[in-house]
């Protein structure tokens, strides 16, 4: 099953804690065959790192008011529900993501927060390499709830 990285923010948590699904807001990201012909010597890490660091740029277009995190989904899923786009990272998702699917959730730091509220209340002046300066930590899907918690985005 191939690895995907779903662009997600804090709402889209919630709604994976509670229904024990996530559908994606856009295309994911992946390593595609169009990323593997494009760097044929990358090792497999680097590719999936792009794809990653990928995801986590498209995340910022996600976020309006709420917690201003870069947000990660990490999930195996089946390749048959997968259309790779002509270039890049990207690949359109049929369906829905389910928790048990799901390897690891990616979430930024207060330190990146900060950061990217400065950016989105100045987005003409974007500091898009401040931002992507900054690693996501990485949580276990069984670390859910208390990270969700730790955001402020308690169950109602």
């Amino acid at each position: 099953m191939p690895r995907i990285y779903l662009p997600a923010e804090a709402a889209m948590l919630r709604t994976l804690a509670d229904t024990g699904e996530l559908e994606p807001a856009g295309p994911v990201h992946m390593v595609t065959r169009a990323l593997r012909e494009a760097h044929p010597n990358a090792d497999v890490e680097d590719l999936e790192y792009t794809a990653f660091a990928d995801a986590a740029l498209a995340s910022l277009g996600l976020l309006a008011a709420g917690v201003p995190r870069r947000v990660v989904v990490s999930a195996d899923v089946p390749g048959e529900r997968l259309a790779e786009h002509a270039d890049g990272t990207a690949a359109d998702f049929r369906g829905t993501v389910k928790l048990g699917k799901v390897a690891a959730v990616h979430v930024d730091d207060a330190d990146a927060a900060a950061e990217i509220a400065r950016t989105l209340a100045s987005p003409g002046e974007a500091d898009l390499a401040a931002i992507e300066a900054h690693v996501l930590d990485w949580y276990a899907p069984s670390e859910l709830q208390d990270l969700l918690a730790g955001l402020g985005s308690r169950k109602p």
